[in-house]
């Protein structure tokens, strides 16, 4: 199991345990933070990965 593996996996629980929070307390921003964690859950290993990839393309030079 990778970094990125146990990341995807922490997100996915906060995202869950605030969504069943948010929904018992009837609390908006406690949803609204259960969404955001579940959509950087679907997609922080993509972007991490195009980023590292990006990166390791680029020839950009320290001025």
């Amino acid at each position: 199991m990778t970094a990125w593996d146990a990341l995807n996996y922490v997100l996915l629980a906060a995202g869950l345990v605030m969504l069943v929070l948010g929904y018992r307390r009837s609390n908006r921003n406690q949803l609204l933070c259960a969404g955001l964690l579940l959509l950087a859950f679907n997609g922080v290993e993509d972007f991490a990965a195009g980023f590292a990839d990006g990166y390791a393309g680029s020839d950009a030079r320290v001025i």
